[in-house]
């Protein structure tokens, strides 16, 4: 072997020096490097000829490395040049392509792609998401702002409802019914009425009040002491007064009316209100301390 090798390298240098000179050996020509134009002796009965010398190869295997696939730790074979070097192998690739799925976006019933291994995937498009973005607004109760997210915008204006003007945590204290208002007395010993829900959460504080001459109106504030509406009494058709509640904007948000039962019990029917129903409010003897008190249901 190594005299065949001896003899080749010594045939080759021949040749090279014979193709210098000028000389032209039968079979033989010679080719340009297709990286650094250097020439190449190359044979006609050659079935694959070089295109490049071999000093242009070695810097070619010198630009290539291995790197570890970071799903399954494989080689992966990476060229210095690549700006966007793979961090997979082909088969990760595969079965990571197989997490992939299409789902309909609940808002416009475009498509999303989601993936398998995630916890919550997305229910919206980028589309709606851009055209229904977060909305920031003071809640009505406290004055507290909060958000009123992507989701709850999309689904109230399909369903056609209005928009939630209370925060997370009043939104909460209006769960629990019945509510309970009780007359008592502030420090001053002011008379106040207060109310509770089922809980012993207090919601609201009202006081008489006197406005312009001859307004007089009861102030409904809140546990933060943002006024939160004003309740006016009225004089309707055949002497039967109602009651009105009115917001800060000075917007009708309920009226209420004193009515009376089939077994003569008298009660307090309100209608409107954030929620839009009906509700009785009745006088309650408190077990406890003999006091009376409101239930409103």
């Amino acid at each position: 072997m190594t005299i065949l090798h001896s003899f080749g390298k010594n045939f080759l240098e021949m040749t090279m020096v014979v193709a210098s000179r000028g000389e032209v050996m039968a079979g033989w020509y010679t080719v340009s490097c297709s990286d650094c134009g250097g020439e190449i002796p190359v044979h006609e009965g050659w079935s694959n000829p070089p295109s490049i010398c071999g000093s242009c190869k070695e810097k070619r295997k010198n630009m290539w490395y291995d790197k570890s696939c970071e799903s399954c730790s494989a080689t992966l074979r990476v060229h210095k040049e690549w700006n966007n070097p793979p961090r997979f192998c082909a088969s990760c690739k595969e079965s990571q392509k197989a997490k992939w799925y299409e789902k309909p976006c609940e808002g416009c019933g475009g498509t999303i792609h989601a993936n398998r291994d995630w916890d919550h995937p997305p229910v919206f498009c980028q589309e709606c998401k851009q055209r229904n973005q977060p909305q920031y607004k003071p809640c009505s109760h406290c004055g507290a702002t909060f958000t009123i997210p992507t989701g709850t915008l999309i689904n109230c204006k399909k369903q056609g409802w209005d928009l939630p003007n209370r925060c997370k945590d009043c939104r909460e204290l209006f769960k629990f019914k019945p509510f309970r208002t009780a007359r008592e007395t502030d420090l001053l010993n002011n008379v106040v009425w207060r109310t509770y829900n089922s809980r012993g959460q207090l919601i609201s504080e009202s006081r008489d009040t006197e406005g312009l001459p001859g307004d007089r109106y009861r102030e409904h504030r809140s546990p933060s002491g943002q006024v939160i509406g004003r309740t006016r009494q009225h004089e309707g058709v055949f002497n039967h007064n109602y009651r009105e509640t009115s917001g800060t904007d000075g917007r009708v948000k309920s009226t209420s009316r004193d009515k009376e039962g089939p077994f003569g019990d008298r009660y307090s029917e309100s209608t409107g209100g954030s929620s839009g129903e009906t509700h009785q409010t009745r006088t309650r003897d408190n077990l406890f301390n003999g006091k009376k008190h409101r239930e409103t249901w």
